[in-house]
């Protein structure tokens, strides 16, 4: 069965991705998302350590698996979050990352 899960993670972005993606600037760390598509809804740790690299993260920290229940994509609090299921879904995996914000809290 194919299913779309969520890894959390703290990762710096190298700059060297082998995607082309809207991506950070090089140097900086971000607390990331990464949707995967598995064939099973089980914690692939390893599967999603290869995919943040070939997004052009490393030093990975504080990696979280979570299983992603589609039912609450319908909901108000999660729809911004659909596009990402199915970019995952159809190409097989997407990533977001979250800007980091300065000392005034403005993004960075």
């Amino acid at each position: 069965m194919t299913v779309v899960v969520i890894y959390g993670f703290t990762g710096k972005y190298s700059g060297n991705a082998e995607y082309a993606w809207n991506h950070p600037e090089a140097g900086a760390t971000h607390k990331c998302m990464l949707f995967l598509r598995q064939n099973l809804d089980s914690n692939e740790y390893q599967a999603a350590v290869a995919e943040c690299r070939r997004y052009g993260f490393t030093d990975i920290e504080n990696m979280r698996y979570g299983k992603l229940q589609v039912e609450v994509l319908n909901t108000d609090l999660y729809r911004g979050f659909a596009g990402f299921y199915e970019e995952a879904l159809e190409e097989g995996s997407t990533l977001l990352f979250y800007p980091n914000k300065d000392a005034g809290g403005a993004a960075a």
